[in-house]
């Protein structure tokens, strides 16, 4: 097993780095963490979100702001011209399974032509350029858990099969061209800044907070892996700092989570207990796009990166509690 990795924050201070997708959810506490290592930060930006870590907390103004989609070549042209960029984050992609599903052609042109274009920039322009492609455990598709690294990827609904073409052309650029690419399955964020309400984990906290009913999308026996979102930071900045030393690597996927393997009506009442709230979850199962069970094994991230999660996830569930309480509290209308 490989030695215990940590991110270097000196490694960071200086270099230039291009973001995919700032303005999302693991985007915000990426350009975050990078800033504050003195990274400088270019970031493709689609659309306005102020409902955003990106915005609300400022980060905007510390970015250089490409402002266009990542599926135009031009605007993933115009984020490498302002000279040697030295890794890239591949996180833009349509993150709603059920907007995925109602229009599939809009998630694959997303998923698809953002990421050829990336990988494209990287190699006909700066082949040193390490990048980092977030997929997603959905891209296994239903299949038998936990899911490893070598099983075949079956996806199934667009969501799955978005996210599957991103991962496979990653991995086809590096193996194929030898480029310093690789790719990231990680389970469920979760954490402060995900204004997703659609997820259980935030959409549960809200609910509770406003006096209001919790509901369950499934039947509430769909079993789920979660990642803290400071350990999927820490993820996409460790294989990074790898691939330029590493041929190994180049091409390769990593799975990361918790290994946690909880029903979802589980972990609504593990909220509910935490936020001492006694009601019954009202259970809809109108979930259409859904895989039912899901589970990640990381055994090869903790041989090849020597990678294990910071944060304990019971630890890290508390701390998002206790984030959405104050955040929701001083921000009564959201």
């Amino acid at each position: 097993m490989a030695e215990k990795a940590v991110v270097d924050p000196a490694y960071w201070a200086g270099k230039h780095v291009v973001i995919t997708g700032a303005t999302g959810f693991l985007g915000g506490w990426l350009a975050a963490r990078l800033l504050g290592y003195g990274t400088k930060v270019t970031a493709i930006v689609r659309r306005e979100r102020p409902e955003s870590q990106f915005d609300l907390a400022g980060l905007r103004g510390q970015c250089r702001i490409v402002a266009g989609d990542a599926a135009a070549k031009e605007t993933v042209q115009a984020a490498f011209d302002g000279g040697r960029v030295d890794a890239a984050f591949h996180l833009a992609a349509d993150s709603d399974v059920e907007h995925a599903y109602k229009f599939p052609a809009e998630s694959y042109r997303s998923a698809i032509d953002s990421t050829l274009n990336l990988l494209e920039v990287v190699r006909t322009s700066q082949p040193h350029c390490a990048v980092v492609t977030s997929s997603s455990d959905k891209a296994y598709g239903p299949q038998e858990v936990p899911y490893r690294e070598s099983k075949n990827l079956a996806p199934r609904h667009p969501y799955e099969v978005a996210k599957a073409a991103q991962d496979l052309m990653t991995q086809s650029h590096g193996k194929v061209y030898g480029l310093p690419v690789a790719v990231t399955r990680c389970a469920n964020y979760f954490g402060g800044w995900d204004f997703n309400w659609h997820r259980i984990i935030p959409g549960t906290i809200r609910s509770i907070m406003a006096g209001e009913q919790v509901t369950l999308r499934s039947d509430g026996k769909f079993t789920r892996d979660f990642l803290y979102i400071e350990d999927a930071v820490d993820t996409q900045l460790i294989l990074t700092q790898h691939l330029p030393t590493n041929p190994a690597l180049r091409g390769e996927a990593f799975n990361f989570s918790h290994e946690v393997d909880i029903e979802i009506l589980a972990i609504v009442r593990r909220l509910c207990d935490l936020m001492d709230y006694r009601g019954e979850p009202q259970i809809n199962a109108t979930a259409q796009a859904e895989i039912r069970f899901m589970q990640v094994n990381s055994d090869k991230a903790r041989q090849m990166l020597g990678w294990q999660p910071r944060f304990d996830f019971d630890a890290a569930l508390a701390a998002t509690v206790a984030w959405y309480r104050d955040y929701l509290a001083k921000n009564s209308k959201r």
